[in-house]
């Protein structure tokens, strides 16, 4: 076994082509930073879908310099998959196509819900060279990225060709992932738009809130692709800081003058740290894995796991489930989080003790749960905003619980409704489908 020796002469270099890789990487998340952000501009800014494809993936063509890009939509109901939109030199005819499920690459994405990554068509068993042969078009490389909302493919984004030739890259199949997360909440509210417009029975009320309904979703939509990437950029320094600070506190005599300075810097810290992760959580709740559940089951972990908080606080927790609630498709861990954040604001909102009434019945083809509290309450001035990220009366946390409720309950196709008077509690109802699945 043969060993290179590194002299002195040899570390100026290393620490320069260190440095070189470092500030490439560095570019490279700024591009696609930047990408993300132009693209998300226009995605919650407009319910036109085609312009929202058709700028997206004019931003993913730019960021990989690609040759084309194609936006698939799958037909449950016939089995079929169109295109949404085709970008590049045979676009026009193309759009005119379609492919059956599973056929190619996109057909494989979207029937598996899984991403790839091809290097060579030619080596690649799964590719059908059934659209170039009819287009005169000719693929050699691609990347394919499904499009998931609530658990579902509903389509695929696929770009095509390096205009370089060189292979497609995790940089790449990062940003095509965070576009596709985007796009597809995108689609969704274009069809909800869509058949709110065509419904003409619904009234100016009842369109209004659907709008909001929408307007909100882009909103978390938004978030939920631009925390991940700052979460991670912050999380290092804020874990170096604390750390370090942590390690001068140990290493100083107790009634050292420091002590003080670094207690708050840990403190700081430390709150800091738990904004990343309710941050980075509220990211990945955007999605839902739903399966049938047991209701009963369920309701009962979290009142026994929020007993012991209730009676420690002075706070009378009345119970109130009906036995034998039908099961439901959901994702138990996301109803739980929600039920116990409302449960939570609720004992934060009773300093001095009270009364939490939950109660749980089935209501047509819905289960319904209400919270009600003897708390506080919330300004009804105040009750509209309560939803949006941030937006907190309290003055310790983010302001992200009754978002992250929010965002659960649309998972589930559910609906939320809160009633508060100053000073005279909260009530809030959750209506979850029994066929959320659907």
């Amino acid at each position: 076994m043969i060993f290179k020796s590194i002299t002195a002469n040899d570390v100026p270099s290393m620490k320069k082509a260190s440095k070189s890789g470092k500030k490439q990487n560095d570019d490279i998340h700024r591009r696609e930073l930047s990408a993300l952000l132009k693209s998300c501009a226009l995605i919650n800014s407009s319910l036109q879908i085609f312009d929202v494809l058709d700028f997206a993936m004019k931003v993913a063509e730019e960021f990989m310099e690609a040759e084309a890009s194609s936006a698939y939509e799958l037909d449950a109901e016939r089995g079929e998959i169109f295109f949404r939109l085709a970008r590049g030199e045979k676009g026009g005819v193309i759009r005119t196509k379609s492919l059956e499920l599973g056929e190619g690459v996109a057909g494989w994405v979207i029937q598996n819900g899984r991403p790839v990554i091809v290097e060579d068509v030619t080596k690649e068993s799964r590719f059908s060279d059934r659209l170039d042969r009819e287009t005169g078009f000719r693929t050699r490389s691609l990347i394919c990225v499904p499009l998931t909302i609530r658990g579902k493919t509903i389509g695929a984004l696929e770009v095509i060709n390096k205009k370089n030739g060189c292979p497609f890259t995790n940089e790449d199949l990062e940003l095509l992932t965070a576009l596709a997360q985007q796009i597809a909440v995108a689609l969704d509210n274009a069809r909800l738009y869509q058949r709110s417009q065509k419904n003409f029975k619904l009234t100016a009320e009842e369109l209004k809130a659907t709008q909001q309904k929408l307007i909100r979703s882009e909103r978390l939509a938004a978030l939920a692709n631009l925390v991940q990437g700052v979460a991670h950029e912050v999380r290092n320094p804020i874990m170096s800081i604390g750390g370090f600070a942590a390690r001068m506190k140990a290493g100083l005599d107790k009634d050292h003058q420091f002590h003080r300075y670094l207690n708050i810097i840990l403190e700081e810290t430390s709150k800091l740290e738990k904004l990343v992760r309710d941050v980075k959580e509220l990211a990945e709740m955007h999605t839902a894995n739903l399966q049938p559940a047991n209701m009963n089951s369920l309701l009962s972990k979290v009142i026994a796991d929020l007993s012991p908080i209730t009676s420690g606080k002075s706070i009378q927790l009345d119970a109130d489930i009906q036995e034998n609630l039908p099961p439901i498709v959901m994702d138990s861990a996301q109803i739980s989080r929600a039920l116990k954040n409302i449960i939570q604001n609720s004992i934060e909102a009773m300093p001095n003790g009270g009364t939490i009434k939950f109660k749980a019945r089935p209501v047509d083809m819905r289960i319904r749960i209400v919270v009600e509290d003897s708390g506080i309450g919330i300004e009804e001035d105040n009750l509209d905003s309560i939803p949006e990220p941030f937006v907190t009366s309290k003055t310790t946390g983010a302001g992200l619980g009754l978002t992250m409720v929010y965002q659960i309950v649309m998972n589930h196709q559910g609906e939320i409704h809160i009633t508060s008077r100053g000073g005279k509690g909260t009530v809030v109802t959750l209506d979850l489908p029994l066929n959320s699945q659907s």
